[in-house]
């Protein structure tokens, strides 16, 4: 009896050992379950989402980030837009209206309102920004149509974050030789090269650069100028193209000087406005809150000399420190835009605002001749007489 009543103890306390031990091991073996269990693929149309979105988070944070963002090319090359062949081209016709080609229309640009007695200018577009203050598309929209004394041709690379990802990482050599053939078809059509203007922002300022390049190899030839907007430091140094002896005159209009734009100078005429990209305590460009944003100020302060017609006037200076103390020669100035004096080289700094009119000629801007009368520029961007508007530059 006693024997019965001890093996009923022992098989009770088993059974009780065993309960706990499954209560215990049952949450863990059904984790792993799940974890084998087959999981259904995201679809190409979630991965392209996705991708979309972590390239635009990274480019905040500038080219590095933006470059080693990891998306999955593979995906991103089945959707339309990113080849060198979704490229376009903007034209003016004789009847005024602006018209979208493709890329691969280059031999057709004779066609349309393209005159050998106008000058010429190239935009290059190479960046995008979600943020629709700046508006890439619109501003060169106006600008083609405000500015009929010009052969005004916008070569677009980057209508969205997807095809300036491309752009910047595998499609650079590619789209140099495309402003390549942009300027034979142009020299074919009786347009001569030092009446040509190239300008590009940020990665199109490297592409103008090598299109430069490439046709002065081809042709010995150099175009007349080329204004480089905040060159782009790229995903690699090695593409940064900009450089004095690719055009006959080379610009560059600083702007961020940080993980977006070129900080030294690399042109015959090298602009900093607001010392940003030089003085590198100076961070953010007037009004700006991100180094995204003073990335683009320099193309917005572009746009407003073109467009506008304004007067955005800047000095000759040995340093950004010495133009806040006011030492430097005033009469040696300059105007942002198309034309520069033949005999301008060096460093040039200027004062502009946080909003349109970013000039300070809307409120009498006079940068004057002893730098004893006037030890601090942007004191005397607030004093002096009303300036009107000159021509457009």
């Amino acid at each position: 009896m006693r024997e019965a009543v001890a093996m009923e103890t022992i098989t009770s306390n088993a059974l009780k050992t065993l309960l706990v031990a499954v209560a215990v091991l049952l949450p863990s073996m059904m984790a792993l379950a799940q974890e084998n269990k087959p999981k259904t693929p995201a679809s190409i149309e979630t991965i392209q989402k996705h991708n979309i979105q972590l390239l635009t988070e990274q480019l905040n944070r500038g080219w590095r980030a933006f470059c080693d963002a990891p998306v999955d090319e593979g995906v991103m090359s089945l959707f339309q837009g990113i080849n060198p062949s979704d490229a376009a081209l903007h034209v003016m016709t004789v009847t005024n209206r602006s018209v979208e080609l493709p890329i691969k229309s280059i031999s057709q640009l004779r066609d349309f309102d393209i005159s050998p007695e106008r000058k010429t200018l190239i935009y290059v577009n190479a960046f995008h920004t979600a943020d629709s203050y700046f508006s890439v598309q619109e501003h060169l929209s106006l600008l083609q149509n405000s500015r009929r004394d010009l052969n005004v041709i916008v070569v677009d690379f980057a209508r969205d974050v997807a095809q300036l990802y491309y752009a910047v990482r595998h499609h650079l050599s590619v789209h140099g030789y495309a402003i390549y053939n942009v300027l034979k078809a142009l020299r074919e059509a009786g347009i001569a090269p030092q009446d040509i203007t190239l300008a590009g922002h940020s990665v199109g300022a490297n592409i103008a650069a090598l299109g430069a390049q490439l046709f002065a190899r081809g042709s010995k030839q150099l175009v007349g100028q080329l204004v480089a907007i905040d060159p782009a430091t790229m995903c690699r140094t090695t593409d940064i193209l900009v450089k004095q002896g690719v055009a006959e005159r080379v610009v560059v209009l600083h702007g961020e000087g940080d993980v977006f734009g070129v900080r030294v100078p690399v042109g015959h005429i090298d602009i900093y406005p607001n010392g940003i990209g030089y003085f590198p305590r100076r961070k953010l460009q007037p009004g700006c809150d991100s180094k995204i944003c003073s990335h683009m100020y320099p193309f917005v302060l572009f746009m407003e000399a073109l467009i506008e017609g304004v007067m955005i006037p800047a000095t000759k200076c040995e340093s950004w420190a010495k133009f806040r103390q006011g030492d430097c020669q005033f009469q040696n100035t300059l105007n942002i835009g198309l034309i520069y004096p033949s005999t301008a080289r060096g460093l040039y700094f200027c004062l502009t605002q946080p909003n349109p009119p970013f000039t300070y000629m809307e409120h009498g801007l006079r940068y004057k001749t002893s730098p004893a009368r006037t030890r601090d520029p942007e004191k005397s961007a607030k004093s002096g007489k009303k300036i009107t508007k000159g021509t457009k530059g």
